[in-house]
């Protein structure tokens, strides 16, 4: 599908502001968050192409160029940032994550597009690193990200995110259902690496993602039920992720191989949810 496409007469400006809001407050705590008894995946191509092109507003009206060059160099040069440029940069890189959600759950390749892939992971390790204040670590990461933010680099990143062919319904179900099979495969060991339950908590990310998309373009209760629910998973695992990515910077803990016992009020969640795919339902979206 052609950039053009993609770009519609008009979103409403409040439709904007709504997801982006949502997309900030993905990791919010709802501890009565109840989930529906079944998750159904029943939605079409023109649904994908709607919640695909507000996903790419936000990102185009949110990320200059410029304001990151700028933020970037300062990091580079100072080793800090003021909280004003703290905030700039958390925002630019949740449009940037909140957009590689919607190309590898939409698009009909179910694949993360390699540039843009490669810019929001090492702004990812770059705000870690930040936050742990590792100065030799951040500048190195800044480093890289300036050499991405050169033209050539931050072209083909642009033209990956205006190529975009919607899934089926039938390819969607298939790759939703894939990283449900995952958190199953997981949930079924006594013990998880470091690494095992970040890659747990990214399936998770992805599916608020999906719901942050569907709350504000198809408005429902279901839709902000499982919104709650998974926001809630994501929340708790978030705060274990963050001691554990502490530790591994420290060099007290081995991300890799550690193994350790998942909360328990974690993993109830998750098998809850888990055990909602695959159930008749009776909403449809």
């Amino acid at each position: 599908m052609p950039s053009s496409t993609l770009d519609p007469a008009t979103i409403p400006q409040e439709q904007c502001d709504a997801l982006f809001a949502a997309v900030l407050a993905h990791d919010d705590i709802h501890l009565d968050a109840e989930l529906p008894d079944a998750i159904h995946l029943d939605y079409t191509p023109e649904q994908f192409t709607a919640c695909y092109r507000i996903c790419r507003q936000i990102w185009r009206a949110g990320v200059k160029r410029s304001d990151l060059i700028a933020i970037i160099d300062k990091i580079r040069r100072h080793r800090s940032l003021g909280p004003q440029d703290q905030l700039a940069f958390k925002n630019i890189r949740a449009r940037f994550k909140h957009l590689r959600f919607a190309c590898v759950t939409f698009d009909e390749g179910h694949r993360y597009p390699f540039i843009f892939h490669c810019f929001t992971a090492v702004m990812g390790h770059l705000q870690d690193v930040f936050k742990n204040q590792h100065q030799a670590a951040a500048g190195r990461a800044a480093i890289l990200l300036r050499v991405l933010l050169t033209r050539l680099p931050y072209a083909w990143l642009s033209m990956e995110i205006g190529h975009f062919t919607p899934s089926t319904t039938e390819a969607f179900r298939g790759y939703v259902n894939s990283q449900i099979g995952f958190l199953r495969s997981k949930l079924a060991q006594d013990e998880v690496t470091s690494q095992e339950f970040h890659d747990i908590r990214k399936v998770i990310s992805r599916q608020v993602a999906l719901y942050d998309n569907l709350k504000i373009v198809y408005p429902s209760d279901y839709h902000r039920d499982v919104s709650r629910y998974l926001s809630t998973i994501n929340g708790m695992m978030g705060g274990v992720h963050d001691e554990l990515i502490a530790k591994r910077l420290e060099g007290t803990h081995d991300y890799h191989a550690n193994a350790f016992r998942m909360p328990r009020e974690i993993k109830q969640r998750l098998i809850r949810l888990t055990g909602a795919y695959g159930k008749p339902h009776a909403e449809a979206a």
